[in-house]
């Protein structure tokens, strides 16, 4: 397939962001697992670090990734590897993003697994706050993917297969430096318009405000998708909780009015009331100090 350039920039209300490729390699496949690889690219640039995980690696990512560690030395493929401490590994990363100004983080499944990882290891050192005023948001090539190949016979998304399928080649995968080296590779086979990029994209506040949306949909309340779709509207727990508690009964469903754009009005009661008596069982002061 020919080479086409690397689509360095995309465009957001006529603001130029910077197209950051990252990704993780760590101890198992779930969100409170360690990271041992930090990886990214943007055109020419390239960043890469490991860290000596705290817990232990899952024999089955072992086997997918060749990390292992002996005697608290990191190995890969049965080579040593030089280690960072997490907090210098994550403070390079931060360096390395600020050579860009403010640039859009994309990765592939990165809203479900890697974002989740890298933001609790930040927060574990503190960094979170600086890593919000580093970056515009997140890009999921997962979800993009989707959609630009939608109407092909492509049926596995998983990035190694598109890579064959896209690209017509096979790279080292499981290995975070040429995951998104490849991943960069394919973005420039797809070059999706700056509309596409940003059907896809969201940000850290949103990605919080879904956070504190869990309970919510824990306890049925509402679905995972609608708990995206109010946080993609900046809807939080909190917001919700203050909207029943100043403006009983008609603040909440005023909160919730962009979910009429999508729903019939009697859905739309539904979800409006299942809020409502989930925010009631919480019994906080404040909703207690409103029905006194």
């Amino acid at each position: 397939m020919e080479q086409r350039p690397f689509p360095v920039t995309y465009t957001s209300h006529g603001v130029h962001h910077r197209l950051v490729f990252f990704d993780l390699e760590t101890t198992g496949l779930g969100t409170m697992c360690d990271i041992i690889q930090l990886s990214a690219v943007s055109g020419d640039h390239t960043f890469n670090v490991y860290m000596v995980p705290r817990q232990p690696i899952q024999r089955g990512a072992s086997v997918i990734t060749g990390f292992r560690v002996r005697r608290q030395q990191l190995y890969l493929h049965n080579r040593s590897l030089p280690t960072n401490t997490l907090r210098e590994a994550l403070t390079s990363f931060l360096a390395f993003l600020h050579m860009f100004h403010k640039p859009l983080l994309a990765g592939h499944n990165i809203r479900r697994f890697d974002c989740p990882v890298l933001l609790r290891a930040l927060d574990e050192v503190h960094l979170r706050g600086e890593f919000k005023h580093t970056i515009s948001g997140f890009l999921d090539t997962l979800l993009l993917a989707r959609e630009l190949l939608k109407d092909t016979s492509i049926q596995s998304f998983r990035q190694e297969n598109l890579v064959k399928m896209i690209l017509g080649t096979s790279y080292q995968a499981h290995n975070a430096l040429e995951d998104v080296k490849a991943l960069q590779r394919l973005c420039c086979a797809w070059m999706p318009t700056s509309e596409q990029v940003l059907r896809h994209t969201f940000t850290l506040a949103q990605m919080e405000a879904q956070a504190s949306l869990l309970p919510l949909v824990q306890g049925k309340a509402i679905s995972k998708p609608t708990a995206s779709k109010l946080a993609s509207w900046g809807v939080t727990l909190e917001k919700l909780k203050e909207a029943q508690r100043q403006c009983p009964p008609d603040g909440l469903k005023q909160l919730l009015e962009p979910l009429k754009e999508n729903l019939k009005d009697a859905s739309f009661r539904t979800i409006a009331g299942k809020i409502s008596d989930f925010l009631k069982q919480l019994q906080c002061p404040e909703l207690n100090r409103a029905a006194s």
